[in-house]
């Protein structure tokens, strides 16, 4: 464990700006929730009327919970339902990205190596990586029950609710620093990290549909076992320790029986030589990024199904519920079925919104780890290089786009009997696809101009979100949503169409392509 306290200090000054937007974030999302939930749901008789409409829908269960204290509802049982699961996903993410990034994706850069040939124990560096990420998870469960006391919510499920976000946080750091042993590279470890997460909240939503012991096989099913404001089980938080006590001690005895730089699974080799289409740029951009694609499709998809599954019920859940009537009404003068059905396709906007900048910033990535640099001193100019990334973020942006849609339309035709709607819900989620493509254009501006700033279009992303999904609830002005170009989109099936914003966006995505495709010419590949 020699000089773990150290680079407890160097994980802290080289993620000085990520890790407090990761708190701010995380924090911020659950006070604006506790705020909205307060007000729409601050009565027992509004309490009743949500668990009436979404108490017996298998959609929701899947992506909400399985409902404890349905039976008493109550403003904090509405919150638990509705943010507690995407809450702790979210830690989750983060500590995934947070743990891999300082163990495995160190190895990789040989970063690790210099370290490593100091006075530093075997185990330090994980160690210092799950301590960062354990006060990180302690930070944001500080930092959510902070704001949810603000607002009234009763003291003993505010502290179980806040504690089971921060242990299931923690529970997927520890995962990760598994993977880190068995994963050949950084981006195998933060796949497979990322891929037990998956599998774990697809898990426990088969469990609460269906057969409930499944749920208790991941660290979500333990985490909502809890019962937050239902009768809390204080064991449960118990059982998230010791997951995390197990994923630990299996982390460090790992990393004992392997060699530095090499992971427990042997690599698969590749084929001796590179088929037709690797040998194109584009072929080669989409051979890196078609499993994400692929991840992020079924994603959407099944979004888009969930919504549009409960989208003829509306007018029902909103019968006794006039706050949130309210709410839906003043997106377009329109019926609340097709406010929700608008809503619901600028949220699916928003989140291929994120593919787009993660798939824009996968130029950055490449030359961060000197990749570009191999394959610009072959005969292909960079103009070339970046256009073939590009082709596939902007194709696969616009096809995700149309997922979501076909998605939502899918299940709304089959609920509503109208299989028109297919064609129309499918058609609404494109008139967002310009609006991706401008948040492909900040990353791609970024990535051209200044490389070492691109996490700030992760951050135009979350300001964009909150200004599109909180502007009635934090009642900005109308000038400040027409900063997000999401609010020049029209809110389609809500209100007609209106072709000529699109088309000025479209034009916007451009230039900041283009831009951003010129300063790449123009400036010296950087390092990582």
């Amino acid at each position: 464990m020699t000089a773990t306290v150290r680079l407890v200090r160097l994980i802290l000054r080289r993620d000085r700006l990520r890790l407090p937007a990761w708190l701010v974030g995380l924090v911020g999302l659950m006070a604006v929730s506790a705020q909205s939930i307060h007000s729409l749901y601050g009565t027992d008789e509004a309490a009743r009327a949500y668990v009436a409409t979404v108490g017996d829908n298998p959609a929701l269960v899947m992506f909400a919970g399985p409902g404890y204290g349905f039976d008493r509802p109550t403003s904090g049982v509405v919150l638990v339902n509705e943010t507690m699961l995407w809450l702790a996903l979210a830690a989750g993410l983060m500590s995934v990205f947070l743990v891999n990034r300082h163990t495995r994706a160190e190895e990789e850069s040989e970063r690790a190596d210099l370290i490593r040939s100091t006075v530093v124990g075997r185990h330090a560096p994980v160690v210092a990586a799950l301590a960062v990420t354990a006060g990180v998870n302690v930070a944001v469960a500080l930092g959510v029950a902070a704001v949810t006391l603000a607002f009234g919510f009763p003291v003993a499920g505010t502290v179980a609710l806040a504690a089971a976000i921060g242990l299931v946080g923690m529970a997927f750091g520890a995962t990760t620093a598994v993977a880190a042993q068995v994963a050949g590279t950084g981006r195998g470890a933060v796949g497979l990290g990322s891929a037990l997460l998956g599998l774990a909240f697809v898990v426990r939503g088969v469990g609460d549909v269906r057969a409930p012991a499944l749920s208790w096989l991941t660290p979500f099913g333990w985490g909502i076992g809890v019962r937050a404001y239902a009768g809390e089980r204080w064991w449960t938080l118990a059982g998230l320790v010791g997951f995390i006590g197990v994923g630990t001690a299996t982390a460090l005895a790992l990393s004992a029986r392997r060699d530095l730089g090499r992971g427990l699974l042997p690599e698969r080799p590749g084929p001796a030589g590179a088929g037709a289409v690797t040998l194109h740029p584009v072929g080669l951009a989409w051979r890196l990024q078609r499993g994400t694609v692929l991840g992020w499709a079924v994603g959407v998809f099944l979004a888009g199904l969930v919504y549009g599954s409960v989208a003829d019920d509306v007018e029902t859940m909103m019968a006794d519920n006039p706050q949130l009537a309210d709410y839906l009404a003043q997106i377009a003068g329109a019926s609340l079925a097709q406010a929700y059905l608008a809503t619901a396709i600028r949220m699916l906007g928003l989140v291929v919104g994120g593919f787009a900048v993660a798939s824009a910033l996968r130029n950055r990535s490449e030359e961060a780890a000197g990749y570009a640099e191999l394959l610009l001193a072959a005969p292909l100019s960079r103009w070339r290089w970046g256009l073939a990334h590009l082709a596939v973020t902007l194709v696969a942006s616009i096809g995700l786009v149309t997922l979501g849609g076909l998605g939502t339309g899918l299940a709304y035709a089959q609920t509503s009997g109208d299989a028109g709607q297919l064609v129309t819900m499918t058609m609404a989620a494109l008139a967002s696809a310009p609006a991706v493509l401008v948040l492909a254009g900040i990353a791609t501006l970024l990535f051209g101009w200044v490389p070492h700033a691109t996490p700030a279009a992760w951050a135009a992303l979350a300001l964009f979100a909150v200004v599109q999904l909180f502007a009635t609830v934090l009642r900005l002005p109308h000038w400040v949503t027409l900063l997000s170009p999401f609010g020049h989109v029209p809110s389609v099936p809500a209100e007609p169409w209106r072709i000529l914003p699109l088309v000025l966006l479209g034009l916007l995505a451009a230039a900041l392509l283009g831009v951003g495709l010129v300063g790449f010419r123009r400036r010296d590949l950087a390092a990582a």
